[in-house]
């Protein structure tokens, strides 16, 4: 049996059908309120239960017990608010009550439609310090903050049509991850994160993993990126080429996740590990500074988050992986005993500095194949 979604049930929030054309008919007689591509996604997940239990956008009472407590009302534990804020100088609160329908534009397209059931002001200032730690606007996170507006609204949402993006016919939802697992016999799955092409490093946790689970389940997140991150496309080909060529392709599965990404360290991670227990998956894959950015989370912070918290999904908890000169392998400081001089680091921040540099990365670092790929999306927005 692949892992139970979170909170007992997964959750399904979509329209077909009839249904959906009712609605589709329904949307010009409602208010309608255009949306950022985070929540789009945000609106899309919740409906094909991503982030179950979440049925919609939080009210109030969860947006305080998470900030304040890591949990939702409810009492399981959740670290991510996500939210509806209109941004500022949008007037649309100021006409809605309780009890109101409202209709999701993203792209001048109905996405989904909400059933208000809660209108409340929230501090920002207070969401970033609680969930990020820093007011700093040099944080990827802050400004986009920032931007929303003073209050939020709280509803379960019914999802029309799904957001255009280039991922749409690769995306697996968790009803097909599961199914998926099951046809190939999965019983212990081990989900990957990342929102970077592979390199070795990478490479080496997935093949450790693969050690000790029945299979590995890549998940990148292609939806919202910072902007000196690869763009999704180079991300999936690069995967896809690693896979292929050198992995035992009935153990490993690919599917790119579109959603935001939160660098929100500690409790992203944790955010991202319910996420992938939806999915179906028995354990995930942590590694150092785990939806870290610079300086702003220790790098063993998300370790110790699991540890003191039981969210149902086993963490496989991994040092700082390196190439050794002396080894002439990948290997930690759990494995190796050479001097740190030995010790070659391995990230894609440096790799990506290095092909901007017009400096070719060491083959110790990446293979070339995912190297030539990576050269022809240098410069790309993601």
């Amino acid at each position: 049996m692949v892992n139970d979604p979170y909170g007992g049930r997964l959750v399904n929030r979509t329209l077909d059908g009839a249904k959906r054309l009712r609605r589709l008919n329904e949307v010009d007689e409602i208010p309608r309120i255009e949306i950022d591509k985070r929540t789009a996604l945000d609106a899309e997940k919740i409906a094909y239960g991503t982030y179950s239990p979440l049925e919609g956008f939080i009210g109030e009472d969860d947006f305080e017990t998470i900030i304040k407590k890591e949990r939702l009302a409810s009492g399981l534990t959740w670290t991510i608010p996500i939210l509806l804020a209109p941004s500022k100088g949008s007037n649309i609160i100021r006409n809605l009550a309780e009890g109101d329908d409202l209709a999701l534009y993203h792209a001048k397209k109905p996405i989904a439609t909400l059933h208000v059931e809660d209108i409340f002001e929230f501090n920002k200032n207070e969401l970033t310090e609680k969930v990020y730690g820093t007011l700093n606007p040099e944080h990827p996170e802050i400004s986009k903050i920032q931007s929303l507006g003073e209050k939020a609204i709280g509803g379960k949402i019914d999802l029309i049509q799904p957001v255009d993006k280039q991922t749409m016919k690769v995306e697996l939802s968790p009803i097909e991850t599961r199914e998926e697992f099951r046809k190939r016999g999965w019983k212990s799955i081990a989900a990957y994160q990342t929102r970077n092409p592979p390199h070795i490093a990478h490479e080496y946790l997935q093949r450790c993993a693969l050690e000790i689970v029945d299979g590995v389940f890549i998940h990148p997140i292609v939806g919202e990126l910072k902007k000196d991150d690869f763009p999704p496309d180079a991300i999936i080909e690069s995967y896809d080429q690693l896979i292929k060529n050198y992995y035992n392709i009935e153990r490993v599965l690919l599917s790119p996740l579109s959603i935001s990404m939160r660098y929100a360290g500690p409790k992203a991670a944790i955010f991202l590990a319910i996420i992938r227990k939806n999915y179906g998956c028995s354990h995930f894959i942590v590694g150092r500074d785990m939806a870290g950015v610079k300086n702003y989370y220790k790098p063993y912070e998300a370790h110790e988050k699991f540890k003191n918290l039981d969210i149902g999904i086993e963490p496989i908890l991994f040092r700082e992986s390196f190439f050794c000169k002396s080894c002439k392998i990948v290997a930690t400081d759990k494995t190796c005993g050479h001097d740190l001089e030995d010790h070659l680091k391995v990230s894609m921040t440096q790799i990506r500095d290095m092909i901007r540099q017009g400096k070719k990365p060491p083959s110790h670092a990446i293979r070339p194949e995912i190297l030539d790929i990576l050269m022809k999306y240098i410069g790309r927005a993601n």
